[in-house]
């Protein structure tokens, strides 16, 4: 179970960086072709050069809004992978100054917070979609149930996370435990063999 969980959540966190570095690329390329459509290809100097051709055809009314768009996945995508590497913004004075035996426990507790705030963040993001079918972007002419979907998506992701460290957490105590035992009884056995090493020394 646990080693299952863990590659699925390798895998969808690959998964997760390449679409986020396509629609990045996809957002950074519509940019830097409105900008040269709107400052350069419309600009007064190129105009007079041409004063034939209008470029103002060039203008992509709809790029602006695949733009945004795609920052909204970006954005979103990018909180399961920060999430994974557990490079978020983190408040750990508490976690800090607790005993050993406790931040075990507390790190599982906040995992568990994390986690239904991410239920909650399903269900209710899955309410939403079912207002959103019906709507239409203005430009692109796509359903917006598909960009509403990122919320979801993202739950559905961190949950997966949060869920795979809650199980490190805890399979990590009990690791500690067997090895601790293990020690336990090395340490048993090494005093007995030095107890019974005169004993043979005296019958000798």
């Amino acid at each position: 179970m646990k080693g299952f969980m863990t590659e699925l959540s390798k895998k969808v966190n690959k998964a997760s960086q390449f679409l986020l570095i396509f629609f990045f690329v996809i957002a950074f390329m519509a940019t830097v072709y409105q900008v040269f459509s709107r400052f350069v290809l419309q600009s007064s100097i190129v105009q007079k050069m041409l004063p034939m051709v209008d470029f103002s055809v060039f203008n992509l009314s709809w790029a602006e809004e695949l733009i945004r768009y795609m920052f909204v996945w970006i954005v979103f995508l990018g909180i399961g992978i920060v999430y994974k590497s557990k490079e978020h913004a983190q408040v750990e004075i508490l976690l800090h100054y607790l005993p050993e035996k406790f931040k075990g426990k507390l790190q599982v507790l906040i995992e568990v917070i994390n986690s239904a705030v991410f239920l909650f963040l399903i269900f209710y993001g899955w309410s939403i979609l079912k207002f959103t079918s019906q709507q239409i972007s203005p430009s692109l002419g796509l359903n917006m149930t598909l960009i509403y979907s990122s919320v979801l998506v993202c739950s559905l992701i961190c949950l997966l996370h949060s869920f795979v460290t809650i199980l490190d957490l805890v399979h990590g105590k009990e690791e500690k435990a067997e090895i601790s035992q293990v020690e336990a009884a090395k340490e048993k056995k090494a005093e007995i063999g030095q107890v019974e090493a005169p004993k043979e020394n005296l019958q000798l």
